[in-house]
């Protein structure tokens, strides 16, 4: 893969990717993601570490955090799918392509709507170290994508990045699957069950 082509070359594009923000419509969709918050972050400590049967070796380590901040025009809303795009870089360069996804039900309108995904410290040192060189979100909802935003400090991309990598699922985490579960509720939004 060559990562040079996604790179924009011209100063007046790379200006006006930067900050892109895709709301369909111009104004007129349901949604919008407002921004995306990156962090390394310490899990929570509520627990004892006695309870696990000795200290956790990943409880002090730094857990990958991706938030999203997104607003919603309808009264009401289910199935409201969030995707991530997360590029992380290694040490030797390798750049590797993390997806996930996680859908929301009961979403209000309301202009103050967070959804995240986590990555497990392991996995954070395996592949960096460190918060990722590009990260997309992309709401789809009722079988369309209807709002895009993304994040790629100091370097500018072009549309549909993600599909210049082969995708690695199951390493971005729900709330629900990180030691934030307990908690999560109160800051996200409500995450639809699946029940198989």
């Amino acid at each position: 893969m060559n990562w040079k082509r996604l790179i924009v070359s011209s100063a007046v594009a790379g200006m006006f990717l930067a900050t892109v923000g895709l709301t369909f419509g111009q104004g007129q969709s349901d949604f919008e993601i407002k921004e995306i918050r990156q962090q390394l972050v310490t899990a929570p400590t509520g627990i004892s570490a006695g309870d696990l049967g000795g200290t956790p070796a990943t409880l002090w380590r730094q857990w990958l955090k991706i938030e999203v901040l997104f607003a919603s025009n309808p009264t009401w809303s289910d199935d409201v799918q969030v995707k991530y795009y997360v590029l992380l870089s290694d040490l030797k360069g390798d750049r590797k392509l993390f997806v996930g996804d996680v859908t929301h039900v009961n979403v209000a309108k309301g202009s103050q709507h967070y959804s995240a995904m986590f990555m497990h410290p392991n996995a954070v040192q395996r592949y960096g170290g460190k918060i990722p060189l590009v990260v997309t979100a992309r709401i789809f909802y009722k079988g369309a994508v209807v709002a895009e935003k993304t994040m790629a400090p100091g370097i500018s991309v072009i549309e549909g990045w993600w599909d210049k990598f082969s995708p690695i699922p199951g390493y971005l985490l729900s709330p629900q699957e990180t030691p934030w579960a307990p908690v999560a509720n109160d800051r996200f939004e409500a995450i639809k069950v699946s029940h198989q």
